[in-house]
């Protein structure tokens, strides 16, 4: 059995807007820039405004540590930690650096044959490119608002 030991290029810091096209088998090509060296699995989730979120094992372990950490006995924590976790799932990436979409994914986030791959720092994100692209027109407008509220809400 062969292992693979990877070492990321910037640990936790994704990004970069970067298009592909799935193959006929729906399978993605992981972009070079993202990472040093493609590792052997990332873990692919439900992601926010219909996108799949995609983590390398150590962010993907924080980020169940995060969820493990909200407390079970409110309502709305309860459904978020089902919702994430539920939709969570080892992709394993291909000699090729690839990894393959199930049926089931490209159908329920309704990705088409061309994607958009954005870097989110501790993950990258897997979007319809006219899905990204309609969100883009929504959410540019308010780039400075947005900043400005941010930085208000955590500062």
């Amino acid at each position: 059995m062969l292992v693979l030991i990877c070492r990321w290029a910037i640990v936790g810091n994704f990004f970069g807007t970067y298009s592909r096209t799935l193959d006929d088998k729906s399978r993605l090509q992981i972009p070079t820039k993202l990472v040093d060296s493609i590792p052997s699995r990332f873990y692919v989730l439900r992601g926010f405004e219909g996108c799949l979120s995609v983590y390398p094992e150590e962010a993907f372990k924080d980020l169940l540590a995060s969820l493990k950490n909200l407390s079970f006995f409110s309502e709305a924590n309860r459904a978020y930690i089902r919702l994430a976790a539920s939709s969570a799932s080892e992709m394993p990436v291909d000699s090729h650096g690839r990894i393959a979409l199930t049926k089931q994914l490209v159908d329920d986030y309704r990705i088409g044959k061309n994607v958009t791959i954005i870097g989110v720092l501790d993950h990258f994100e897997i979007w319809d490119a006219v899905a990204y692209a309609k969100y883009l027109v929504a959410h540019s407008p308010d780039y400075e608002s947005l900043a400005e509220r941010s930085s208000r809400e955590n500062g």
